[in-house]
């Protein structure tokens, strides 16, 4: 769904991924270094998991019949098909608040994905994947901003971990990036550029690769992390502005499983004009599942 051009301001949703090489938490990893699941960006890499997001972003009202604020329930369920190759499908249901007229409930068009881990050096904690997403116009309700038209969107993703690099605590930082082009089937609908990336700073890689300190257990398990997302149409705009969205937060792992919290700070008016936040839960299913569903259907190992 990222990617397509949206009629409520920040409808935040993301892919996340579960790590094929280490199986104890919801990350995608490379070498010694996990990167956590992301919350307004997709992940890197195809996992076989399930994950719920749930985000809201207030909007200052103009008047009566002038939307006040969206909120978003979303889920995504991934499926390896081989050990690189995987595929997502992804739901959401979207209520848009309408000032005087109560709050709009509907679902969003379905969307699916395929993802490709081209790349994934070990020893320098670097990752690249392709994919291609297709969004199902027509499959949603107009009235929370589904299109009626489709879109198709080639994307991106590179992430490096700085581990390898002699910086000391700095080590722990890691930055990922995504860049995607949706392409609308038919007019009105715009075609839009999205560019992101996120910073993490891992402190249980800090813990375990670089200092060990006394700190409490919750804080081992934290990841800081923040999100930039830009979108812009491309051609004829069809009355789509370029948004900037900027989310900083926490990442907390356990065995298995990953929540995070971020707020959503819009950057620019298009965007939004209020403070919201957004929250997820990964669930890693070949940690829970290793045997049967999580784990992928032709598999080298």
């Amino acid at each position: 769904m990222i990617g397509r051009a949206m009629a409520v301001p920040c409808l935040a949703v993301a892919i996340a991924c579960a790590s094929s090489v280490d199986k104890a938490n919801a990350y995608t990893a490379s070498g010694d270094r996990n990167f956590p699941a992301t919350l307004i960006l997709p992940q890197l890499a195809p996992g076989d998991e399930f994950y719920l997001n749930y985000d809201m972003l207030p909007l200052s009202s103009h008047g009566a019949g002038t939307p006040n604020g969206s909120s978003n329930f979303n889920a995504v369920i991934g499926k390896t098909i081989t050990d690189n190759l995987g595929v997502f499908l992804e739901e959401t249901y979207t209520g848009i608040g309408v000032e005087g007229a109560g709050t709009k409930w509907g679902w969003q068009n379905q969307d699916a994905s395929v993802k490709y881990l081209a790349i994934n050096n070990l020893d320098h904690e670097f990752v690249m994947t392709l994919a291609l997403d297709r969004e199902m116009g027509g499959t949603g309700t107009g009235h929370v901003g589904a299109s009626p038209s489709g879109a198709t969107a080639p994307q991106l993703y590179f992430g490096k971990g700085l581990g390898d690099l002699d910086i000391g605590y700095l080590r722990p930082l890691a930055v990922t990036t995504f860049s995607a082009v949706a392409l609308a089937d038919t007019a009105p609908r715009p075609d839009i550029v999205n560019n992101g990336f996120s910073v993490e700073y891992s402190i249980p890689y800090l813990q375990s690769k670089v200092q060990s300190f006394d700190l409490p257990d919750v804080v081992r398990r934290m990841t800081p992390v923040t999100e930039v997302l830009f979108t812009s149409p491309v051609g004829r705009s069809y009355g789509a502005r370029t948004t900037a969205l900027i989310a900083p937060g926490v990442s907390y792992a356990g065995q298995g499983w990953e929540f995070a919290v971020e707020a959503q700070l819009p950057a620019t008016r298009a965007t939004g004009n209020g403070i919201g936040v957004v929250a997820q839960l990964h669930i890693a299913l070949d940690f829970f599942f290793s045997d049967s569903i999580g784990k992928p259907i032709f598999s080298s190992q």
